[in-house]
Formats: C-alpha cells, sequence, structure tokens
C-alpha cells in the first residue's frame, strides 16, 4: 500500500506530520504486522509511521535513503544541499524535485521517455520550509529491526551504516535512485525478501 502525499505543499507547518498522518491512514485497517518501506527522503520518517500505527510494525526498510538520528532530530535536507536548494528557491518555493539536477539529469534516471513524463508532471513545488525542517526520531524505533535497499552510490555511506549496525542490506546493481520506478518488479521483490523475519 503506498499513501498518496499529493498536496503536501499545501499543508501547515511541520508538513512531516501530513506524511504520517497520510500513511496512517492507508493501514488504519489493517491488522499487522507490518513492513514500512520509505523511499528517499521517506525513510527518515519510518520511525514517526512506526510510532503512529496501530498494526504492530515487524520491520522498517529504508530504500536509498539517509538514515535518522537514533534519538533526536534528523535534517530534512544535509545542511551543505540545503544550501544548495535556498539558492533554488522562489519566494519561498522550490521547483519540481526533477529540476534540482539540471534538465538532463531525470532523463538519466528514467530513460523511458512516457515514464519520465508521467512522474515529472506528478512532481509538486514544495515550500522550502518543508526541507528546513527537521524530523523527529522517537527513542528506541531502531530496536524494530531493519534492512536498507541500495541503488546509487549517492547513499552507499548509509548503506554502510546500515551494515555496521548489522542490518540486512541488499543493493540492485547498476539501479539509479528511481529504479522504484523504473523497475518496480525487481524493487518489490527484494523487498520482499528484504521483509523475511
Amino acid at each position: 500500500m503506498v499513501p498518496s502525499l499529493l498536496g503536501l505543499g499545501d499543508a501547515p507547518p511541520r508538513r512531516w506530520r501530513e506524511c504520517v498522518a497520510a500513511a496512517r491512514l492507508v493501514v488504519r485497517t489493517l491488522s499487522g504486522p507490518l513492513v514500512l518501506a520509505g523511499h528517499s527522503r521517506g525513510g527518515l520518517l519510518l520511525p514517526m509511521i512506526a510510532d503512529a500505527v496501530a498494526p504492530p510494525v515487524s520491520r522498517l526498510i529504508f530504500v536509498d535513503s539517509r538514515l535518522p538520528a537514533s534519538t533526536g532530530e534528523t535534517p530534512a535536507a544535509p545542511p551543505p544541499f540545503l544550501d544548495h536548494l535556498r539558492t533554488l528557491a522562489v519566494d519561498g518555493t522550490l521547483p519540481p524535485w526533477s529540476t534540482w539536477w539540471g534538465k538532463d539529469a531525470m532523463r538519466e534516471l528514467v530513460p523511458d521517455e512516457r515514464l519520465c513524463a508521467a512522474l515529472v508532471r506528478e512532481m509538486p513545488s514544495l515550500p522550502l520550509a518543508y526541507v528546513e525542517q527537521p524530523i523527529p526520531s522517537p527513542a528506541g524505533w531502531d530496536r524494530t529491526p531493519c534492512s536498507y535497499l541500495l541503488f546509487s552510490d549517492a547513499y552507499r555511506q548509509a548503506a554502510n551504516q546500515a551494515r555496521e549496525r548489522r542490518w540486512r542490506v541488499e543493493e540492485i546493481a547498476g539501479a539509479q535512485h528511481l529504479h522504484i520506478a523504473v523497475a518496480p518488479g525487481a524493487v518489490a521483490d527484494a523487498l520482499i525478501r528484504l521483509s523475511a523475519v
């Protein structure tokens, strides 16, 4: 099940709470135990989502994501990258994610033109405040078993941190950050393997 986060840009401050609420709404009729997976910045929200949902959570899977702080808060964007994003914002609003790395970046990530165009159409312009806010992590969240699925070199350090924590880690060789859209079957297979108790 995938919660829709469209309209997030219209949410009030503390927008991460809206993401948590959307996930809680999607799983409200399930009896669990649940496996929660978060891609990219969504991985930082997994501890808060796990803390908020009613069914028990048996595993968290971080997919090409930074890892949240063990306790306290994690910046939604690391400081050097946040500085870059501030240069892109106009009147406090970021352009769609697809433009953050230049016009050819999306073609490299998603070679299929139709799929790329469909993804770009769905990408909202977010308030800069969304990436400026820290995301809290409840104490003890990492007592839940965790796994890590790596696509891109940009997140290799996070995957190495996961290995150091003795998490199960799997890598899809040759994948890019948006592999979840490019090869959903292969990603689903990897998530199922990493979900096993």
